[in-house]
């Protein structure tokens, strides 16, 4: 059951007793106000129990979208049958400023904010002290992806969305280097999303674009983008089905999904294996302590074949120590090290000799990296499919 404004939608999911509102509630007439109010009361009068209204996708509302909300509060509220629920999102600075006033009309609604928090590790890697990691990552890993996306199907005079881009360094290396006509970068983190618009008035790149967004919930056109891409972020969300989702809903028939992940299991380093080994399975297992999946990469395939995507193609992005700088791969490593045994140690309050143990696997594979006979290698594994044609 839906309602359509001039320009806005109004959807109801009877599954999750949803009413979802979309584009911008702007209304301008009583007409225009009446039968939003009628669509909300019908609804209402079908269900028991909690109905919720989410805001997720509304990009605006105006005055008159805020009293034609109240009144069905107030019609809520006077009836007392049914609860109501709602559901804002903190990218969208007008939810959780003026949604949590229907409140005060009843006592019967609950506000929430769905991202607020809606991955455990959320604090840690939205922080701008997180950046230096992601930029060391880039730049081992940039030298070899650069060629494997483009097998995966990027190709000059593109729209390309880059989906949890972090701070932005990718899809401004993509936009020199491999001529899409446009990227839209998107991420969850103000900071570095921040940081990303900042990188690219710098190096005065242009036809890019960064925006904060819920990547469960993109505030972005169905069938929009060539190709879209989401690297090494599905594997900090438990429901990670719920973004594939929605790159598949963005991306236009024909066009192409790509996704990266990691596999712990698939760091070495020579001669130090046996504590490398045991380091990495320790932080995989520290990692889901927060909510997060370092072996993900090997699940990628599958979720994209339950997505229903086509040509689905699979690659291993290498980078180690005959490709790559020695002392740029350390600095990866490095990052890591203080990350894992530090910032994820003192989340989980790791013991000092667990800690210690931790810190020695690290301590190896630097070494392995440093010494000029050694052997390092990390692995991403990347796997793209192609959405139907004809859905």
């Amino acid at each position: 059951m839906k309602h359509v404004g001039p320009t806005y939608r109004l959807s109801y999911d009877a599954l999750d007793q949803q009413i979802s509102f979309e584009g911008t509630l702007r209304i301008t007439d009583a007409d225009d106000a009446a039968a939003v109010l009628a669509y909300l009361i019908a609804i209402h009068g079908q269900i028991q129990g909690t109905l919720r209204l989410s805001f997720r996708r509304l990009r605006y509302i105006n005055a008159e979208g805020m009293r034609a909300l109240s009144q069905f509060v107030a019609f809520a509220r006077d009836r007392a049958t049914v609860n109501l629920k709602i559901i804002a999102s903190g990218v969208l600075a007008w939810s959780v400023r003026f949604l949590p006033n229907l409140r005060a009309l009843w006592d019967g609604v609950e506000f929430i904010v769905h991202d607020d928090g809606f991955y455990g590790s959320q604090a840690i890697i939205e922080d701008l002290d997180f950046v230096p990691l992601l930029r060391n990552q880039t730049r081992i890993l940039w030298p070899q992806e650069r060629a494997v996306i483009q097998r995966h199907g990027l190709a000059r005079g593109m729209r390309v969305a880059d989906i949890c881009c972090g701070c932005g360094d990718v899809p401004l290396l993509a936009m020199r280097e491999l001529g899409p006509s446009f990227i839209l970068g998107v991420d969850h983190s103000e900071a570095a999303v921040e940081y990303a618009r900042g990188l690219q008035a710098e190096f005065q790149v242009r036809n890019a674009e960064f925006q904060r967004g819920d990547a469960t919930a993109l505030l972005l056109e169905d069938n929009s983008f060539d190709f879209v891409s989401c690297r090494l972020s599905l594997q900090i969300f438990s429901q990670p089905e719920q973004i594939v989702r929605e790159l598949v809903r963005i991306t236009r028939p024909g066009g192409r999904i790509y996704i990266t992940g990691e596999d712990y299991d698939l760091i070495l380093g020579h001669p130090e294996q046996e504590p490398i080994r045991a380091t990495y399975q320790a932080a995989a297992s520290y990692g889901a302590a927060m909510g997060m999946d370092l072996r993900n990469g090997r699940r990628l395939s599958g979720l994209l074949a339950d997505s229903r995507l086509e040509d689905i193609r699979a690659d291993h992005i290498v980078a180690d120590t005959v490709n790559t700088e020695r002392e740029a791969f350390a600095a990866v490593i490095e990052s890591w090290r203080d990350f894992s045994a530090f910032t994820i140690g003192s989340r989980l309050d790791l013991s000092e000799p667990d800690r210690a143990t931790l810190l020695a696997g690290y301590d190896a594979h630097l070494r392995s990296i440093r010494w000029p006979q050694g052997y390092a290698s990390w692995t991403v594994i990347a796997c793209s499919g192609r959405k139907p044609a004809n859905p």
